[in-house]
Order: structure tokens, then C-alpha cells, then sequence
């Protein structure tokens, strides 16, 4: 025979302060509560044995550009330099420039039939007032021969280089009139030889030409060297001056 029971009924919500509260009745009267007190620090133990070496970390971001720093101490003057024999040219030569000028502007005549065999030495007197040496190469003499104006180089060194720029004026009585320069040694054979220009009309000419000569032997240094003059038709010229630049 079956037995009569009760249905059971829901439980009923708490709320949360209830439920705390309820929690504290149903705790025992001699409930005790224990704190830990931490005991006393042991002894340090041995060092342990150094460990293996670790591998090496990699390498970290470049970091940004510092301040520029103070500038320093002035340093401790230097010796005196050594002195370069001729500027440290391979010859020896110190550099240097001069200007000669002519004192009378003498007309010259030229022609094929002038000469030798042409070539003319133009008439030159040397005016030392007119001219300038004040930047003379050290060591070197005045490099035209007031007597019989000609060049002399026995002051310079040998391998030295000469350049020289002739001022001078010509007057052409044809058309088409060729003109050359030399520098005349009779004991020299590699002197130069230079073609100037064609002159195409009969006229007056103001002109500068350039030259070079290298000191490449004694007899270059030791003899008198003359700049010579050559036309294929009649015409005159005026030698005004030369530049001569020594290196």
C-alpha cells in the first residue's frame, strides 16, 4: 500500500547580507583563529658553483645622435715644416716670372730673303726700368744677355720648364703671309719651332704667342738661346717685350 508524503517545496531565495548573517550563527562557539607568524631566517647558504656562459644577446637598436661635445683644449704647436728644395720639383727648381721690355721700339724687317735662310733675330734693347724681375725664381740671374740680347738660362736647373710669351707687333705687305718662331742654338736640336698664323690681309697686327722650353740637357743651360723670326713675303715687326715664367 502505497505511502502518503509531503511535496516538497522550492527553497526560498536569500538575499546576500542574510546569507552572511545566517553564516555567522552557525559557526561554534569556540571557533579559535590562528595567525602565521613567519620564524626565524636560516643560516645564508655555500656560493654554488659559477654557472656555464650563457650566448651572446642580440645586438639592441642603434640609439639616436648624441649632443655635439665641447670643443677641446687648443693642442700643442707642431714642429717647424721642413723646407721642399724647389717646392718639392723634381728638378729642383724654385718657380718665378719676369717681364723684360724692350726700351726703343725699332722696327724689324723680315722676309724669306732676310736673315738666315729667313729667320731673323729681332731687334731688342733691354729697358731696366720698364721691365720687372720683383718675382724672379730664387736663385736666378737676369735671363737676357744685355750685350748681345740673347737668353741665357745658366742660372736655372736642369729639367726646369721655360715658358715665354712674346709681345710683339707686324705689319704684313701681302695677303696670306705665313709667320713663324724658333729658339735658335746652333749646338741644340730639340729646340722648338713654332707655326704662328696666316695672316690673310695686308694689315697691322697686335699679337702674344707662347712658347715652351724644357731644360732637358746642359747645353740648353750652358749656351745663349735666341728667339728668331720668319715670314714667307716681305712684312716688319717690334718685338714690345717678353714674359719668361720659370717652373
Amino acid at each position: 500500500m502505497a505511502k502518503s508524503m509531503d511535496s516538497p517545496q522550492p527553497l526560498k531565495r536569500k538575499g546576500y547580507s542574510q546569507a552572511i548573517q545566517e553564516s555567522e550563527l552557525q559557526k561554534p562557539s569556540d571557533l579559535k583563529e590562528y595567525i602565521a607568524v613567519p620564524g626565524l631566517t636560516g643560516e645564508k647558504g655555500e656560493k654554488g658553483p659559477k654557472g656555464d656562459k650563457g650566448d651572446r644577446g642580440d645586438t639592441g637598436p642603434k640609439g639616436e645622435k648624441g649632443d655635439t661635445g665641447r670643443e677641446g683644449p687648443q693642442g700643442a704647436r707642431g714642429e717647424p715644416g721642413k723646407g721642399g728644395e724647389g717646392y718639392d720639383s723634381i728638378s729642383g727648381q724654385y718657380p718665378g716670372w719676369v717681364y723684360y721690355k724692350n726700351k726703343e721700339n725699332l722696327s724689324t724687317n723680315l722676309g724669306p730673303e732676310k736673315g738666315n735662310d729667313g729667320w731673323v733675330f729681332p731687334k731688342f734693347q733691354l729697358d731696366k726700368d720698364g721691365s720687372n724681375d720683383t718675382y724672379i725664381a730664387k736663385g736666378s740671374n737676369c735671363l737676357v744677355v744685355e750685350d748681345s740680347n740673347m737668353l741665357s738660362f745658366k742660372s736655372l736647373k736642369i729639367g726646369a720648364k721655360v715658358d715665354i710669351r712674346y709681345d710683339f707687333d707686324i705689319t704684313t705687305y701681302s695677303n696670306y703671309t705665313e709667320l713663324w718662331i724658333r729658339l735658335f742654338n746652333q749646338k741644340c736640336e730639340n729646340l722648338p719651332t713654332s707655326y704662328v698664323a696666316n695672316f690673310k690681309y695686308q694689315y697691322s697686327y697686335e699679337m702674344s704667342f707662347f712658347q715652351t722650353l724644357y731644360m732637358d740637357s746642359a747645353r740648353i743651360k750652358n749656351g745663349v738661346i735666341r728667339p728668331e723670326f720668319r715670314t714667307d713675303a716681305e712684312s716688319s715687326m717690334v718685338l714690345k717685350g717678353m714674359y719668361i715664367s720659370v717652373s
